[in-house]
Formats: C-alpha cells, structure tokens, sequence
C-alpha cells in the first residue's frame, strides 16, 4: 500500500472507532485500539483531521474534533443524499424549476444555476427522459382536444412492436407513467407504460363518451400499481446512554419512556423516536455505535446490529 494510501485509510479507521464511541474516548483508550505507536503521534492525525473543514471542502465535509482535556469526542455532517432522497420524477421538477428560474437570474448567476444544472443531469441525464417529456405533452394535448391517437407499443415481455388505436383518458403520473385509454379494437380499457410507447399520432377523429364501467376499472387499475402505504406514525423503541440520548435528541423528538435497561454492565433509559426515512434513521443511529440499541421494531433492529458487528470487523484487533 502506497504512503498516501495508508495515511487515508488510517484517517478513516480513526473517523470510524469515533464515531462508535460518541461518548468520547481518552487518548490512551484511542491509542490502543488505534494501534499509533505514541500519543504525540495520535494528537497529530486528529489535528489533520481539522483540514477536512478548509478550502476547496464545503462546510457540509466538515469533521468537528472535539477534546475537553479528557475525552476525544467527533461529530460528522449528515449525509443530505440519506437525509433527502429525491425521487427521479422530483429531480426532474427540480431541474425544470432551477432552468426557468435560471432564465430569470443575472449575468452574475448564471454560472451558479448552469452548475446546479450540470450536477442533476449527471442524476438523471436528460437525453434519458427527453422523448417521454414529447409523449406526455402528446398526450396531454390529444386528452385536451379529445382526439383518438394511435400508438406505436412494445409488447410487454416481447421485442415485437405493434399499433393501438384507442380514445386517451388519463396520463397517469405516480411510481410509474402509465397512458389509460379505451382500445377502439378491442373494445376494453387498457393501460399503457409510458416508457414502452415509440410513437403517438393524433388522428382527426373525435373521442365518444366513455364507455360504461370506467370508474369499476380505474379502481382496479389503482389497487394494482398503487404501493402499500406504510404507517404515518411508524417508530422505533431504543434504549440510550444518558449522554447519547442528550446528543440523538437534537436530531430526533425523542419521547421518555421511563424505563431502564442494562447493556454492556450500564444503564440504558428508554426512549421512543419517529422512522421518518428508514435509511436516513439507521444512518443516524449507526454513528453511536453500541452506545444506542434499538429493540423495536425487530426487522430493523436485526439491520442496525449486522452494520454494527460488520463495523467492529474493520476496528484492528477486534
């Protein structure tokens, strides 16, 4: 392993079995597990770790150190990708609304909105979505001038490609697009995936009323595609070091549960907290390491402690 190398990957175990002490450790204590050969040596690598915070880093990188004479304590940024998923059709918005604003700015900004827009199309690049932003508006403006389209379609689980004639009804916008109409040839209401059609064209023909039983199928329709709803109100019981629930409760409304329980021979108190995004909870309560324990409810408990134990693995000696 090359000198750079090496001094990364001792700066990031050192980020590591900090961050699963948030309770602090004493020089001596880091020195052990850390395996630096003086304290003197140890003291160095944590001051370089304060050039995380300086330029060309943005505020957002910063690693704060903290050492009150006893304990060496650290304190990492939340990851906003974790705290802030966006999902593609979000970042598409997202795009469109900085571009119009964009056009609005001064000369002087400019540079700030084509820098925000290069970063999204590097997420969602735009010459992926660009033909089905064409076939919504086709279909938009056929729906508005209750015209009959015809569509050229990839059958589903095939590569051959064939041609509906059919009255639009409803572009469907959610987890996935989805064009509902009534096929004219087989005189019934048919989904379409917005992804598998090639081609609309609007024909001079006008939409006649909409046949019978088209409420009984959009509700079909909506039970198929639309996802379980999770529970609004979906929490998570953990019990917590004094000091560790003081540090989570600025992160997290946090509920007392008055009760107690032993860990590792000390008290841990009990406490309720919301599951708001499920990622961004365990990421959160990774960084205490064995300082929280989450019990309830079972099936992320059982996640929190795999990353936990896979962690300790990386820790040299453990």
């Amino acid at each position: 392993m090359n000198p750079s190398t090496l001094r990364a990957a001792s700066k990031l175990n050192l980020i590591r079995i900090l961050s699963a002490h948030p309770d602090g450790l004493s020089l001596e204590d880091l020195q052990k597990i850390t395996g630096h050969k003086s304290v003197t040596e140890l003291k160095k690598e944590l001051g370089e770790l304060y050039m995380i915070e300086m330029y060309p880093y943005s505020p957002q990188d910063c690693v704060d150190i903290d050492f009150d004479g006893e304990l060496v304590k650290i304190r990492l940024p939340i990851a906003i990708d974790k705290a802030l998923p966006l999902s593609p059709d979000e970042w598409i918005l997202l795009r469109d609304l900085v571009s119009r604003q964009g056009q609005k700015e001064e000369d002087s900004k400019k540079h700030l909105v084509e820098s925000i827009l290069k970063k999204i199309n590097s997420i969602i690049p735009s010459e992926t979505w660009e033909p089905h932003s064409e076939i919504r508006k086709k279909i938009t403006d056929s729906i508005q001038n209750q015209k009959i389209i015809e569509l050229d379609y990839w059958k589903r689980n095939s590569k051959e490609k064939e041609v509906r004639t059919l009255s639009p009804w409803l572009l469907w916008e959610e987890n996935e697009s989805y064009l509902l109409g009534f096929d004219l040839e087989k005189q019934e209401f048919r989904s379409y995936r917005i992804d598998c059609i090639l081609s609309i064209r609007e024909t001079d023909r006008k939409i006649g009323e909409i046949p019978k039983g088209a409420k009984e199928w959009l509700d079909g329709f909506v039970q198929l595609v639309q996802p379980k709803q999770e529970p609004k109100d979906r929490h998570a019981v953990l019990f917590a070091k004094d000091s560790s629930a003081f540090h989570l409760g600025r992160k997290l409304p946090l509920k007392d549960l008055n009760t107690t329980k032993s860990y590792f021979g000390e008290t841990y108190y009990g406490y309720q907290a919301p599951i708001q995004e499920e990622n961004w909870f365990i990421n959160t309560i990774l960084g205490y390491g064995t300082s929280i324990i989450v019990t309830e409810p079972k099936e992320l408990s059982e996640k929190i402690r795999g990353k936990i134990e896979e962690a300790k693995s990386l820790i040299p000696g453990k």
